[in-house]
Order: C-alpha cells, then structure tokens, then sequence
C-alpha cells in the first residue's frame, strides 16, 4: 500500500491508528508497536493513508525513559479518533483517554477491522468527537 497525497480526513471521517507489523491484521501489543498503519475511515467508506514508524515503549530497552518513549508513540498518532491494537496496558489507556482517542484492542484482519469501525456510529458522534 501506498499513502495518498492528501491525507486530510473527508467530510465526516476520522483517523484511526492500526497496529500491525504486516498490514494484513491487527497483531500489535500498543507498547511493543514498531508501526502504525493510519487510515480515514467514515460511514461513507474508509482508505488507507500513511505508515508511521514508531519506537516500541515496552521492551525497547528504555529504562527509565520508557514514560518518553510512552509519551512520543502517544503523540505520534494525536491526530487520530482511535486506535486498534492487539493489547494495550493501563499506562496507554490513559494517556490516550486524555488526548481523547478511543482504544480497541482486536486480533482481526486489517480490512475486517476498518469495516467494523466504519459500521460504529460511535466514532463518528458528537460525544466521541469530543
């Protein structure tokens, strides 16, 4: 897959972050991502926009830098509504609960995923625009 040129959402869509090391499914543990794979999605349909490496938080060796390297895979996918993974901790949770972005966590295929979401009517609500 290929990023668009204008990955600005359309009239209605948001962005969602997707942790897959394959593009195929959803099999990334949130702290131990290397990539995030962002889409628009929208009840009008969804499509595929960007890849962005990440610093895994967990495991990477960090020490006590991990909260930084927490914080900077936090901040790399602020602009998205959600975020899909396999499996998230509470340090994570929280963090994107401030920012706002709704965490699921999923072993489905990629294609499946982004068709549940763009079915949720709750990503798209006043409240969770919020």
């Amino acid at each position: 897959m290929t990023a668009l040129s204008d990955p600005a959402p359309s009239s209605g869509a948001v962005r969602v972050a997707i942790g897959t090391a394959t593009g195929a499914r959803v099999s990334e543990h949130f702290g131990h991502a290397t990539r995030f794979e962002i889409w628009e999605v929208g009840p009008a349909g969804s499509r595929y926009l960007e890849s962005r490496n990440n610093r895994p938080a967990c495991g990477s060796g960090c020490g006590d830098q991990a909260e930084v390297v927490m914080d900077a895979s936090v901040a790399l996918i602020a602009d998205c509504k959600a975020v899909v993974v396999s499996r998230l901790g509470e340090c994570a949770i929280n963090r994107l609960t401030k920012l706002g972005i709704l965490a699921f966590e999923t072993d489905d295929t990629v294609d499946d995923t982004v068709r549940q979401l763009a079915a949720f009517g709750g990503l798209f609500s006043a409240e969770a625009a919020a």
